[in-house]
Order: structure tokens, then C-alpha cells, then sequence
């Protein structure tokens, strides 16, 4: 029971943790109309299929001639006399021979809902990968900021050392040097900002940046294997293949052909008009259709083996989703064990400076490799959640809803 509540509550606030992020997508969904753009389509192919199977019964065409005789004179009437002829024919298909355009539509309305599944999945990895650097970078601009601020007090205090003859002026310039390429990187990476918020905003204008703040995966392999866009388009055409295989099969079926028909005749040695009804059988005889049938049939077998190899190639997705979170998450667990001696040689070496037991170049490197485990941190910790943010996106099927 407890694990049960452990796992509710798990999840639960896994979700909301991604809740930004599945408000974010769904926006950007809306505004590119990729839902519209589905739904028109399947309105426009309800439509299709409506036609077949109206087509089916009630296909009509209509036939009308004219003909007028010139006869030698009769003793009774004018040798010229019209015939006026007026036909309907309608092609009934009783033996259901073209219901595989039935099932065809059907499965092209399941093939574009697949389709949709995979440029949702598509921009959802898109979105989740710029949001995770733009997360990142904003991270790496605070440290820096904060060790703009930090080395901009200490340069304080070594004017301080200048005035007094403690350091040269040569000192204290190198070390303002320092701090205006520091200045000039956080002022490059601020633009740098405002360029992928510019990005992000073009997919959902009115909708905040999200943070990825999910760092567990939620979702087994089975889960995320088993959304698969790609291998189902391709289980779909092969479905395809094979209904239009059974239809090449189906074309010897006969048609039923119904025809009415009045004629007017202006013969004066006739009888009066005539009027007739009429059913035939039209039997097409073309073994090409079987060769056809043939040919559709090994083309569903390629979509099929197709179908397999992206199965396969959605596994190797997953362990390779699954390996960067847990070497992320492996070198995170060193880095941030190490993280404190950092600090700890930082407020060191910051003291022995001011002091003049170092030189500048030994505090400089002290300071650049704290900077750089504090950078690759937030590295690794971007990649973290960006793999968790796929995999759990993926294998809660959110992504398609």
C-alpha cells in the first residue's frame, strides 16, 4: 500500500513539474495549426468515403439521340419520320468490388493522424531541446554575474592596495583588464538570451519560457517503445498495400448494369412508341489484375519489414536517451561532491591575493577552473532534465494528445 501511495505521489507531482512544459507544446501545437490542419483533413476524407459508397448503388448516366428517316413515300403518310430515343443507366456494384477504396481511406485518415503524431513528437524534442539550452545558458549568465560582482569588489580593495604602494598599477590593470573580457562574455551571452527567447516566443507567443525542473524518469522502456509514429505510418501503408492488392483481385467481380429506356418513333408503320428495362453483367477478363495484386502484395511485405527496423531503431532511441541521463547524472554526483573544495580554494586563494602570497595568474587559474565546474554542472544538469523532460513526454503518450 505504501508503495502504491509512494508511486501516486511520484507521479503526481512529476506532472506538475511538466506541466510548463505540456502548456508550452500545446500552445506551440495551436499555433501552427497542426490539429486544424488534421482535422479538415479527416472532415475532407469522411467526405471521400461518403462518395464511394454513394457510387456504388447510384451511379447514373443518361443517353439521348435523335434520328430522323427519309423512306420512299407510303400511300398513307410522308415518307420522312423522327425517332427520338431517351436511356438511364445505372452501375450498381452488388458483389462490393470497390469496397477496398472504402477501407483505403479509412487507413489514409489513420496514416495522417500518425503523421501528426510524429510532428508533434518531432517539435515537442525540438522544443524540450531549446528550452533546456536556453535554461542552461541563462544558469551559466548567473555565475557569471555573480563572478562579475565577487571580482569587481575585490578590484575595489586592490585600488585600495594601489593607493597605498602595496601593488603596482601594472597589477591592478591586468586585473581590470580581466574583468572587462568577463563583462564582455555576459554581455554577449544577455544577447545570445534575448535571441533564443526571441525563437521560443515565435512558437508560443503568449506563453512563459518554461523551466525543466523533472530530473527522474517516470516511464519504462516498454512505455516509450510503444509510441511509435514512424513504424506505425509504415504498419499503415502496408495495410494499405494490401487493401488495394485484394482490389486488383476484386476487378473480375461482375457489375450490374439497370437500364430503362423510351423510345419515340414517328414511323407511321409502327406500333407506337416503345419503352424497356434491361440488367446485364459486365465481366472484365484482364489477368494483368492478378499480376498487380501480386506486385501490392511484396510491396506491403517491404512496408512491413520497414516497420520492424524503426521498432528496432525506437529502442536504441531509448538506451541512447537513457545512457546521457545516466552518465549525466554519474559525473553530476563527482562534480558536485568536488564543487565545494572548489569554492573552499576559491575563498582561499581570494584571501592569499589580497595578501600578495600569489601571484595574479595563480588566482586567475584558481578562478577559471571554479568557473568551469560550476559551468558543466549546469551542463550536465540542463541534460538531465532535458532527457527525463523526452523520455517521460514520450513514454505519458502527452505528446500526441
Amino acid at each position: 500500500m505504501l508503495k502504491h501511495t509512494l508511486f501516486f505521489f511520484m507521479i503526481f507531482f512529476s506532472g506538475s513539474a511538466f506541466a510548463d512544459m505540456t502548456r508550452f507544446f500545446q500552445a506551440a501545437v495551436k499555433n501552427l495549426k497542426y490539429n486544424k490542419s488534421y482535422t479538415l483533413y479527416k472532415q475532407s476524407n469522411k467526405t471521400s468515403q461518403m462518395a464511394v459508397t454513394y457510387s456504388k448503388y447510384t451511379n447514373f448516366s443518361a443517353d439521348a439521340a435523335y434520328s430522323k428517316t427519309y423512306a420512299k413515300l407510303l400511300p398513307s403518310a410522308p415518307g420522312n419520320f423522327d425517332t427520338t430515343e431517351i436511356s438511364l443507366h445505372d452501375t450498381v456494384d452488388l458483389f462490393g468490388k470497390n469496397n477496398y477504396r472504402i477501407q483505403t481511406l479509412r487507413l489514409d485518415t489513420k496514416v495522417k493522424k500518425s503523421e501528426l503524431d510524429l510532428k508533434k513528437e518531432q517539435l515537442f524534442i525540438m522544443l524540450v531541446d531549446m528550452v533546456a539550452l536556453y535554461n542552461q545558458t541563462k544558469a551559466q549568465l548567473a555565475i557569471r554575474e555573480e563572478l562579475y560582482a565577487k571580482q569587481r569588489a575585490i578590484y575595489k580593495k586592490l585600488e585600495a592596495l594601489k593607493q597605498n604602494g602595496n601593488i603596482t598599477e601594472v597589477e591592478a590593470l591586468r586585473f581590470k583588464n580581466t574583468l572587462t573580457t568577463l563583462q564582455t562574455s555576459i554581455v554577449a551571452m544577455r544577447q545570445e538570451i534575448a535571441g533564443m527567447c526571441s525563437q521560443l516566443q515565435l512558437y508560443a507567443p503568449h506563453e512563459a519560457i518554461p523551466q525543466l525542473r523533472e530530473t527522474r524518469i517516470l516511464y519504462t522502456k516498454e512505455a516509450f517503445v510503444h509510441h511509435n509514429p514512424e513504424a506505425k505510418i509504415k504498419e499503415l501503408d502496408a495495410q494499405k498495400l494490401l487493401a488495394e492488392s485484394k482490389g486488383a483481385k476484386s476487378r473480375y467481380l461482375p457489375s450490374v448494369d439497370i437500364a430503362v429506356a423510351y423510345q419515340k418513333l414517328g414511323d407511321p408503320t409502327s406500333y407506337g412508341d416503345n419503352h424497356s428495362f434491361g440488367a446485364a453483367l459486365h465481366i472484365p477478363l484482364n489477368g494483368g489484375d492478378l499480376k498487380e495484386a501480386e506486385a501490392l502484395r511484396v510491396a506491403a511485405l517491404g512496408k512491413e519489414t520497414q516497420s520492424a527496423e524503426y521498432k528496432i531503431q525506437r529502442e536504441r532511441e531509448y538506451i541512447r536517451h537513457l545512457q546521457a541521463y545516466e552518465n549525466a547524472k554519474k559525473q553530476l554526483v563527482v562534480l558536485q561532491r568536488s564543487l565545494r573544495d572548489f569554492k573552499k580554494s576559491e575563498r582561499t586563494i581570494q584571501k592569499a591575493y589580497l595578501q600578495q602570497y600569489v601571484d595574479f595568474n595563480t588566482y586567475l587559474q584558481v578562478l577559471k577552473q571554479s568557473l568551469d565546474v560550476k559551468s558543466h554542472i549546469k551542463v550536465l544538469q540542463s541534460r538531465l532534465r532535458k532527457e527525463a523532460a523526452i523520455i517521460n513526454g514520450i513514454g505519458s503518450g502527452q505528446v500526441y494528445e
